[in-house]
């Protein structure tokens, strides 16, 4: 009888060391920088960066110059923007002459990995909206403008210099 109770008390104690010993903190030599926090051994970034440590700011895929080619309901258009960071968040860019219109209009974004959403804003008497994907050195918009019962939809195809 003893030796039953001492081999019941055996395994209880291999199977609670072998329980301890499995619990182990998958973050332990996890870094994920400044801009992210390690869950179960993944980096899981804050909105605005990506990357394995979370140091890439997503945005900056975007940032540059370029030259559009657009097709809008109202016609074809050729000209140039310029994609900068905005101070309003990391995840935010500012598009400078956008439309191509006589006289600039400078419309804010929001990135998200390869995506670029325009919210919808009212700049320089219109009305805009839309979004966007990039892939490599091109960067494709569609978007509404509206300007009082007018609207227009676009497609701009930005090429990166």
């Amino acid at each position: 009888m003893k030796t039953r109770i001492l081999q019941i008390l055996g395994v209880a104690a291999i199977a609670t060391m072998g329980m301890v010993s499995c619990d182990t903190d998958a973050c332990k030599d996890v870094d994920c920088g400044l801009y992210g926090t390690c869950v179960d051994g993944d980096c899981e970034c804050d909105a605005g960066y990506e990357g394995a440590s979370c140091a890439t700011a997503s945005r900056e895929k975007f940032i540059g110059s370029y030259n559009v080619s657009e097709s809008c309901t109202s016609g074809n258009f050729t000209y140039a923007i310029s994609i900068t960071t905005s101070s309003t968040g990391a995840a935010n860019v500012i598009i400078t002459n956008f439309g191509g219109f006589t006289t600039p209009i400078n419309v804010n974004g929001t990135v998200s990995g390869t995506s670029l959403t325009i919210p919808n804003q009212t700049v320089g008497g219109g009305t805009f909206s839309g979004s966007g994907q990039i892939a490599g050195n091109i960067l494709t918009i569609t978007y509404n403008a509206t300007a009082g019962s007018s609207t227009d939809a676009c497609t701009m195809t930005c090429t990166k210099q």
